[in-house]
């Protein structure tokens, strides 16, 4: 009935690590310029810091 969703994992250099952070930060800011909702990729970057 309810299907269990796949889990990803990536194994990430420092530097591959430093590009996805900057990737995103910039993303987000992009989205939030344009008034738009940048929830999703701020939960992306809460789990590239935590980990």
């Amino acid at each position: 009935m309810f299907k269990r969703e796949k889990k990803v994992y990536l194994e990430l250099t420092d530097a591959e690590r430093r590009l996805v952070l900057n990737y995103l930060l910039s993303w987000r800011n992009k989205l939030t310029s344009q008034g738009q909702d940048a929830s999703p990729v701020n939960d992306l970057l809460i789990k590239l810091t935590t980990c």
